[in-house]
C-alpha cells in the first residue's frame, strides 16, 4: 500500500486515491482501465511506474476494444 501513499500529484486527495484503487481492482477490461486513467488524468506510463501492482492486476484483463478474432 506504500503506492499508494506515493507523491500523488494527479490524484490530490485520499479521497480521490482510494476512488482511483477500487476502480482499478474492480475494472473488467482493459477499456475500464482506460477510462479510469482518463478520469483521473493519469497517463498510462505514470500508472506503470507508480502504480506496478496495480499495473500487474490489470494486464491479466481482456482487452474488448480488439474486434473478435
Amino acid at each position: 500500500m506504500n503506492e499508494q501513499q506515493d507523491d500523488d500529484e494527479s490524484l490530490d486527495s485520499q479521497r480521490e486515491s482510494n476512488s482511483f484503487w477500487l476502480g482499478m481492482k474492480m475494472a473488467s477490461s482493459r477499456a475500464e482501465v482506460q477510462i479510469i486513467l482518463d478520469r483521473f488524468d493519469v497517463p498510462e506510463e505514470e500508472f506503470v511506474n507508480r502504480f506496478p501492482s496495480l499495473a500487474k492486476l490489470v494486464q491479466g484483463l481482456p482487452d474488448d476494444t480488439a474486434p473478435p478474432a
